[in-house]
């Protein structure tokens, strides 16, 4: 345990020395505060939270349950009434008795009822309460009606296919136009089957919606309430609006649900959570939680600003004393502030750049001779390999003309001197190392006519230069070296017709310069040794090659170039090759005789 505990520090220790100081702050701050912080707010949001949950669902079973009383006292109620007039002796011969005229029926009506307790009950939070009998002989009245006029309503349908005695009605009527009366139905039902009888009698008792609204209302619940028959809502605190079962979650477990079995009925009393208790806990709390913000983010956060100023961003300046890595230079620094360790380096770091500029001083003048000395040897190494290739084609133009005079025996000499001319005026002139595009050009339009006379009709050549490139300066002989290559390595070995194209123009950073032939070209294994041999050209191993003109050339673009030139070789055997050359345009002069 011990070792493991060595090595993890070992491991946190190292990590710790490749971080910035700015990051071992912030390592520090996220460690020791922020996160230990997160930590014990969560704790203490999640405490809030399940006390203000379990405030809440106290507040939800309360109101459920009151709810809950209201609706079994009314049901209660409603059966107990139901059953007071299934055993009423006198409403029930009342309702079988056969009339011989309306005014006998109406007589028996107003006794009975007078003497009932019918007129006190009906108006206890119930909406009607009415007895109906299928007997012909009675009339409708306020509290009595015939069976036969209500086979069609929606309740009788449902008490009849139910085949129970006694039932809860509820649906919402989609005819119902009255604005006064609510499309809400809620009926309870029973058949009154205590007296035998030949007629069948059956007692109504409806409730009305408003009524319901106004009471449960009244309780005064914050949550929104529903009461649910079946599928039908008979009670809502969104108001007279049809809802359905399905658009109410049941199943949130946030949410209560009472059922109350009444008549053989389910109803749900149904209690929704719709709070959002972060947000109330937010709301309720916003001043210790901003005083959290600002004990434990703000202020920190501004300490660390202060520390950053102090530690830093004096180790800042005392990294940019030292000097950028181009120009090697210490700099004293100027004002140091503060007695702490930061400060001792300081001055000791003075103290250092004191002593290394008297030796800076001291070597100064011998670092610049051995400089100017490196500046003269490349400029000779320069030199050198271009005068290695003079020779060269000194002996190729010769070697034309002597072929020409054993071969034609013609007496065209003073023309192919003229061509040989140019070429040498060029190549002897050592006062400059640069020529323009246009020189150079006229250099391989003279030595492609010589090479002319050797080759005959088999060698055809065109030369394309936009004229915004004529004066840029390359080295002199350079792009010459690449069209000798083409006319000796393409076109000689080729018995049929060949063609040589020159062409220089611009791209958007760089000046093309393609020089192409229609040779024999080079396999691609070839291609890639020429491409590997150029890419590591050096003074080296071109003294140690016997073939040295490609490699010369591309040697002496890449040292006036910083190395940014680029070559590409395309070939396919029996087709042709073609070389392009690519400098950068910042890495070109256009007056000539620059050096």
């Amino acid at each position: 345990m011990k070792k493991f505990a060595r090595l993890l520090a070992k491991s946190i220790e190292k990590l710790f020395n490749n971080l910035k100081f700015r990051h071992k702050f912030i390592v520090l701050y996220l460690s020791c505060v922020l996160i230990p912080l997160l930590v014990t707010d969560s704790i203490i949001l999640k405490a809030v939270y399940v006390q203000e949950m379990n405030s809440i669902k106290y507040d939800m079973d309360y109101i459920a349950g009151v709810y809950q009383n209201y609706f079994e006292n009314m049901l209660s109620s409603d059966v107990t009434l139901a059953n007071s007039l299934n055993m009423n002796n006198k409403i029930n011969e009342m309702v079988e008795k056969e009339y011989e005229d309306a005014y006998s029926f109406y007589d028996d009506y107003y006794e009975i009822i007078n003497d009932s307790f019918l007129e006190t009950t009906s108006g206890l939070n119930r909406n009607s309460v009415v007895l109906y009998a299928d007997n012909n002989d009675i009339l409708d009245a306020k509290f009595v009606k015939k069976l036969s006029g209500v086979y069609m309503q929606k309740w009788y349908q449902d008490f009849i296919k139910s085949g129970r005695k006694d039932l809860i009605s509820a649906y919402y009527d989609e005819e119902e136009t009255n604005e006064f009366r609510s499309k809400r139905k809620f009926y309870y039902i029973k058949r009154l089957d205590y007296y035998k009888s030949d007629v069948a009698k059956i007692v109504v008792i409806g409730h009305d919606s408003s009524t319901l609204q106004s009471v449960l209302k009244s309780y005064g619940s914050k949550y929104p309430a529903y009461v649910f028959v079946d599928d039908y809502c008979v009670f809502s605190t969104l108001g007279d609006s049809i809802i359905r079962r399905s658009q109410v979650d049941l199943n949130n477990k946030n949410n209560v649900v009472r059922p109350v079995t009444i008549a053989g009925t389910r109803v749900d009393i149904v209690i929704v959570n719709e709070e959002k208790v972060i947000s109330s806990a937010i709301r309720d709390n916003w001043q210790i939680l901003l005083l959290l913000l600002i004990f434990t983010i703000i202020i920190p956060l501004f300490m660390l600003g202060m520390i950053e100023n102090t530690v830093i961003k004096r180790i800042s300046i005392l990294e940019n004393a030292f000097g950028s890595e181009k120009t090697n230079t210490f700099n004293s620094i100027q004002n140091v502030e503060g007695n702490d360790e930061i400060a001792s380096l300081m001055n000791k770091y003075n103290k250092m750049v004191d002593i290394t500029n008297e030796l800076v001083t001291t070597v100064y003048k011998d670092k610049i001779k051995e400089q100017e000395s490196d500046i003269a040897r490349q400029k000779a190494e320069l030199l050198a390999l271009q005068s290695q290739i003079n020779p060269h084609f000194m002996f190729n133009a010769l070697e034309s003309i002597r072929m020409h005079s054993l071969l034609k025996g013609e007496t065209e000499t003073a023309s192919m001197v003229d061509k040989l001319a140019v070429m040498e005026r060029q190549n002897v002139d050592w006062g400059k190392d640069f020529v323009t595009i246009k020189k150079e050009i006229e250099s391989i339009e003279a030595y492609l006519a010589l090479q002319s006379y050797r080759f005959g009709d088999r060698l055809s050549f065109d030369i394309d230069v936009e004229k915004d490139c004529e004066k840029y300066m390359v080295p002199k002989l350079t792009v010459v070296t690449f069209v000798e290559n083409a006319c000796v390595h393409g076109i000689e070995s080729k018995a049929s017709q060949g063609w040589i194209f020159v062409r220089v123009y611009k791209g958007d950073k760089e000046l093309f310069i393609e020089v192409e032939d229609t040779g024999e070209g080079m396999t691609e294994e070839k291609v890639k040794a020429l491409l590997d041999d150029i890419e590591n050209a050096s003074i080296e191993t071109i003294k140690s090659k016997k073939h040295v003109g490609i490699l010369n050339a591309c040697l002496r673009l890449k040292m006036v170039t910083d190395h940014t030139v680029k070559f590409d070789i395309e070939s396919e055997t029996g087709v042709g090759l073609s070389v392009i050359i690519r400098i950068p345009f910042d890495k070109l002069k256009k007056t000539e005789g620059y050096e």
